[in-house]
Order: C-alpha cells, then structure tokens, then sequence
C-alpha cells in the first residue's frame, strides 16, 4: 500500500500484517485482538523506523490492539462492547448520529459502550476514545407505561430520555471544548401490520448556553 506523510507530498509504501488472537465464547462473550502493522517498503526519510510511527505514536493508538470486545448481548441484562465504533448511535440518536472513531488514518482509539436494563430504565454510555478523554456520552429512557401500569405487552411505546455528550476535543486534531444536552419524550400511538406512528417533542441545548 502507498501513503502520504501527514502534512508531507511524499508518498510511502508499507507492507502490511495483522497478527490475530480470536476467542469465541458463544453468543455473549467474545475477544478478537490484533491490529494491522504498516512495515515501510520505501520512503520517509533517512530518520524513518521500519513501522509507521503515526500508528502508534499516542496512547490511544493502542486501543487498535482491541479489535472487538464483547460481553454480554441484546438479551441479556446488561452488555459491554470495546473496539472500533462505526456508524455508531447513541440510543435515539438525537446527539450522536453514525459516528465513527478511526475515519482519521493517524488515529487509532478503541471505543466502548455499555448498555443496562432495570426494570423501566434502559441506560446506555459510551466513549469515542477509552485510552483518551475525547467524546463520552450517556443517554437513560424511562418506559411510562411501566412505570403507571406495570409491565406492558409492547415495551417502549411510551418513553421519556435524557442524554448528554461531551467533546473534551483531546482526540488527534483539534476540536472544541463542549457538552450537549437533550430531553425528549416518544408516544407510538398506532401500531399496524407494516405502519407506525410516532410523536415526538424535544429540547436540546448547551447547559448555560441554551
């Protein structure tokens, strides 16, 4: 493969490897380790090493060794995943839509997110960067049909969350300082064979912001 150097015209080649270690551990456990090793072919100057420095030269670089990391599952009470996030969504979506943690070539980060369930309260968090403070987020949604009846035949027909995100910008590259906030309530008020209807209403902002 041909690179260009980060803020450079110089072109590169590496040859690449990935030495991988894979348990399975059924439907709710499972470890794939192992990450891809750039050695340079041609390029990069008198000073360049034999593996490509960008890949590894922070911290959070080393959270690609994480390929996938699963505990738990859909079923299950509670859930764990660690590895690359792509086109990930935080719940509703409102704040975090398809986002993804390696769409820079120089940047590395293993994400995580953790899901819960306890009775009504279905909670989810995540983080961009688990080696590195850059965008972490929670959103938690409450079923109010269980909560006034009990529980119902169809769960989540009735919901009020909360969500926040917070960008500490201290990823590779340069971002802002910012934290998002968002409540919002979802009633399905027709279900049929093929067809919803949902209402929506929301409020979102900067905390101290608006």
């Amino acid at each position: 493969m041909a690179l260009h150097r980060n803020g450079a015209a110089e072109h590169e080649g590496f040859a690449q490897v990935v030495p991988t270690v894979v348990v399975d551990g059924g439907a709710e456990f499972g470890v794939n380790l192992g990450a891809p090793v750039r050695l340079r072919l041609w390029g990069g100057g008198n000073d360049a090493g034999l593996i490509r420095k960008e890949d590894w030269d922070s911290l959070s670089d080393w959270g690609q060794v994480v390929r996938a990391f699963k505990w738990g599952s859909d079923e299950a009470p509670w859930g764990v995943w660690v590895g690359a996030l792509d086109s990930y969504s935080l719940l509703s979506a409102h704040l975090v839509r398809r986002y993804s943690n390696r769409s820079n070539p120089d940047y590395h980060p293993a994400g995580g997110f953790l899901t819960g369930t306890l009775g009504p309260l279905y909670v989810e968090a995540f983080a961009s960067d688990v080696l590195g403070a850059r965008l972490l987020g929670a959103e938690a949604e409450v079923d109010l049909e269980h909560v006034l009846f009990g529980q119902p035949r169809q769960t989540g027909r009735y919901t009020l969350a909360v969500s926040a995100v917070h960008d500490g910008g201290k990823g590779e590259g340069t971002s802002p300082d910012v934290t998002l906030a968002h409540l919002d309530g979802t009633a399905v008020v027709l279900v049929r064979p093929g067809f919803e209807l949902h209402l929506f209403a929301g409020w979102g902002g900067r905390p101290g912001v608006g």
